[in-house]
């Protein structure tokens, strides 16, 4: 049902509805973490695609602030060279040099 639900907000995501994806998205997140952690891949997944809806909806700093988090947090669980990560860190920088 999560990855369902996930994968239902990244094709509202790509078809330019964010006001269906963000809902999702942010439903998923919580039922991720409620569920599996804060820290699980998975969940770490959902924050970074929640991060970039709100880019993408024009809620810069409310990703910004999310994509920091995340950065600290995929860091400290996969470590700087896990590809996660280095996604994660190429997405806060884009968003802060935009």
């Amino acid at each position: 049902m999560l990855t369902t639900r996930q994968n239902l907000a990244s094709a509202y995501q790509d078809a330019g509805d964010l006001r269906r994806a963000i809902p999702l998205y942010e439903a998923t997140l919580a039922d991720r973490v409620r569920v599996l952690g804060s820290t699980y891949v998975d969940t770490l997944v959902t924050r970074n695609n929640l991060a970039s809806a709100y880019n993408s909806a024009g809620e810069r700093e409310r990703a910004i602030l999310l994509y920091e988090q995340l950065l600290t947090d995929c860091a400290n669980v996969l470590g700087d060279a896990h590809p996660i990560t280095r996604s994660v860190r190429a997405n806060l920088e884009a968003v802060r040099h935009r």
